[in-house]
């Protein structure tokens, strides 16, 4: 019974190991779907567009004709004459309904406006979107980079225990051999330096679960989840002037802020609107009955034109008109202002991109240097031509010179990121 019950924990065991050996890891892409899904800011972002568009139909709805209803029922305490009489005007109760229909015919160019104003807000709102979807995006590639880096420190952290538990089995070789202070000495001195590199492991690991930590606040993927190394990025070729104009084209919040500036220029229209005369076409029909029975009783239709013409405001129209100027100028300068941005951006980006080029290349030649320094002083202090400090010195430079290059590697990854949000292509097929 006891081997039977043996044999089932250990397929269940197998089966569940198999299962997770089964599971796909994770793609860059797919932390970018996960967290585009799920992250509360691009759910504002997309209410936002919602809402734009519920502006556009409310502008629409002062263009169309309005049909109003009406309707009352009123009490008096007695007629007029009290008596009664051929002519009452004044009954005990009194039904009134009416149904009238209003089209605006002139408003000062307001509507119009106010309708151009909301799609322009409209199109502003969707670039919003974008522009959230492509924060969100840089973000979750930091954090993803995040993990691969974090990965590559704790990978090299083992192979720096294992490059040190072997100098200490050496050490401890010519220890026993020959026990003289200088040999225990070195056999001291390996053990603490295992003892670092384990510290160094433990601080990776760390470091490792943090990483995994930031990214799942971003995805809500399992924080455990395999992640692959995406395949090297290519930096967008070309000067400062030719990414300057792909900046402006395919910017949002640049596109943004130059629509934001139409909106201030409708706006202007419609406050100037706003006091214009104001001219509207009515129909209607009008119904009314009594108890007793008036002259007034009958249902009634009519239609006519209204011209409402604002003579005296106290000077409002002249305020409400110099604000939404100001307006206006000001959003032309927040336009010039965000170009100049845009500049500085660019050219920080893609001055730092070629500064991690060069800085990775020179990790490569450095780690290259470093491992075959490395592997010569191994070889000599095995035979016995050279001291420990020789073998500490070269694991040392070897151990931070693989840091080194992991860190360039992946910072030239991530530059390449930067620049391509700083050019507004991040995300997008250009």
């Amino acid at each position: 019974m006891k081997e039977r019950l043996g044999s089932i924990v250990i397929i269940l065991f197998m089966s569940v190991c198999a299962i997770a050996a089964e599971q796909p890891a994770h793609t860059l892409q797919d932390s970018y779907d996960a967290a585009l899904s799920s992250y509360e800011g691009i759910k504002i972002s997309e209410e936002n567009v919602v809402q734009a568009d519920s502006r556009v139909d409310q502008a629409w709805t002062y263009i169309y004709p309005r049909l109003t209803a009406y309707g009352s029922y009123t009490r008096f305490n007695d007629t007029l004459p009290p008596e009664g009489g051929a002519f009452l005007f004044q009954p005990l109760g009194q039904t009134q309904a009416s149904l009238v229909l209003t089209q605006p015919l002139y408003t000062g160019g307001r509507t119009l406006a106010a309708l151009r104003a909301a799609k322009t807000m409209q199109e502003s709102s969707r670039s919003g979107l974008t522009l959230a979807k492509q924060d969100i995006m840089l973000g979750v590639a930091d954090a993803y980079y995040g993990v691969i880096k974090a990965q590559k420190i704790v990978e090299v952290s083992k192979d720096s225990l294992q490059r040190m538990e072997r100098h200490k089995k050496v050490t401890e070789r010519e220890a026993s051999t020959r026990r003289s202070k200088a040999n225990v000495s070195s056999l001291l001195r390996a053990n603490a330096l295992v003892e670092q590199a384990r510290i160094n492991l433990i601080v990776a690991e760390d470091g490792l679960k943090i990483a995994r930590r930031k990214l799942a606040l971003l995805t809500r993927l399992p924080e455990n989840s395999a992640f692959t190394e995406p395949a090297p990025l290519t930096a967008p070729q070309g000067t400062v002037e030719t990414l300057l104009e792909t900046a402006y084209k395919y910017r949002d919040d640049y596109t943004s802020s130059k629509l934001n500036t139409q909106v201030a220029k409708e706006f202007v229209t419609v406050i100037e609107g706003g006091h214009y005369p104001q001219v509207y076409a009515e129909a209607g029909v009008r119904y009314q009955d009594s108890d007793p029975k008036t002259a007034m009783d009958a249902t009634t239709y009519y239609g006519g034109v209204r011209l409402q013409i604002p003579i005296f405001e106290g000077g409002l129209m002249k305020a409400e008109v110099s604000e939404a100027r100001s307006k206006q100028r000001q959003a032309e300068l927040s336009a010039v202002l965000f170009k100049r941005n845009i500049e500085n951006e660019v050219q920080e980006a893609y001055i730092n991109c070629q500064t991690v080029d060069a800085v990775l290349e020179t990790a490569k030649r450095q780690f290259e240097y470093a491992k075959g320094n490395f592997d010569a002083v191994e070889s000599l202090f095995a035979e016995g031509l050279v001291p420990s400090l020789s073998v500490i010195d070269s694991q040392q430079a070897l151990f931070l010179a693989e840091r080194e290059l992991t860190s360039a590697a992946i910072g030239q990854q991530l530059a390449i990121l930067r620049l391509q949000k700083s050019l507004g292509v991040l995300g997008k097929t250009v």
